[in-house]
């Protein structure tokens, strides 16, 4: 998958979804609900960002959010039709993007070689 936001440029991102799951966790803190506060179940879809950077971005469903994006779907004729034929289309190899699709270099020399890619954050708790 690409991502793009109007807050990197024009950089792409490239990365892949890691996972989606129920959870009741609090979105702020990444923990479970703590003093006997009850927090809403919602769907958390987990990306991962391989390119340029390594990230983990999450995102937090809720309820009425999924319901919109159903109805949209559902509503809309031609979207289920390249949806159904998008199923069966085969992907394209990542490793052999063109130069357009890769980040622009960073400005000045390099000295030492790359510096190393960040793990990025601990998984989130079952």
């Amino acid at each position: 998958m690409f991502v793009r936001s109007t807050g990197l440029g024009r950089t792409l991102l490239r990365g892949r979804i890691a996972r989606i799951v129920t959870t009741n966790i609090v979105p702020s803190t990444l923990e479970p609900p703590t003093n006997g506060t009850k927090e809403p179940m919602r769907l958390l879809m987990e990306m991962e960002i391989l390119h340029p950077v390594h990230w983990t971005v999450r995102a937090f469903v809720d309820p009425p959010d999924l319901r919109e994006m159903i109805m949209h779907v559902i509503t809309n004729p031609g979207l289920i039709l390249n949806g159904i034929k998008f199923l069966f289309m085969k992907g394209p190899k990542y490793e052999d993007l063109p130069a357009t699709h890769a980040a622009a270099p960073a400005a000045g020399p390099s000295k030492g070689g790359p510096a190393p890619v960040p793990k990025g954050p601990a998984p989130i708790p079952k």
